[in-house]
């Protein structure tokens, strides 16, 4: 079977994102192209052009999908150990994912209606957990990035390996007990 008639009907567009999906798992450090897409997927890569104007377009799907991962993901924890941990874990086991959700920037983010909703659902659950109720609009906010913050930074220095060595679980615990929701002295004892 060539290439061309791997894909036979359905939902290209759905199609393109689980395998570009799969691409970022191979090789974290890859952006999908839209003709290694349609490569993939078995279509002619103008083909993918029917359902993303251009690369950034798919990358802005591609994020979409990877924020509607990771809401779901937050989705059941009710305290910030819970959220942060859910988080960290979601941002090592994807670090592809991860990557192109992170790349996006503020006005890219606003000019894909699907990107700014599944972006609204992880903040909508980190003002659930993180964030002191009946506090004040800046401050929740300022909860929220705190944490945010810290975790993107954190996984950025482990990723990049600049941190001391330590398996993905002894990080967890790490950036836990950076954020001061680990156990403290007196639990300890």
């Amino acid at each position: 079977m060539t290439a061309r008639s791997a894909y036979h009907h359905g939902d290209l567009a759905a199609a393109a994102l689980d395998a570009a999906l799969e691409m970022l798992a191979e090789d974290p450090s890859a952006g999908p192209s839209l003709r290694a897409l349609a490569e993939r997927v078995g279509v002619a890569h103008r083909a993918l052009y029917n359902h993303f104007a251009d690369r950034d377009a798919l990358l802005a799907a591609l994020a979409a999908r990877g924020f509607d991962r990771l809401a779901d993901a937050l989705a059941e924890a009710a305290q910030p150990a819970a959220f942060l941990t859910a988080y960290v874990r979601f941002a090592l086991a994807q670090p592809g994912l991860y990557a192109v959700m992170t790349q996006r920037r503020y006005d890219e983010i606003n000019a894909h209606p699907a990107l700014r909703a599944s972006i609204d659902r992880v903040i909508a659950v980190a003002l659930r957990v993180l964030a002191t109720p009946g506090a004040d609009e800046d401050t929740r906010r300022r909860e929220v990035m705190r944490v945010w913050m810290l975790a993107h930074g954190g996984i950025g220095l482990q990723r990049s390996g600049m941190l001391r060595l330590r398996s993905d679980a002894e990080f967890v615990a790490e950036i836990l007990l950076v954020a001061g929701l680990g156990p403290n002295e007196d639990d300890a004892r």
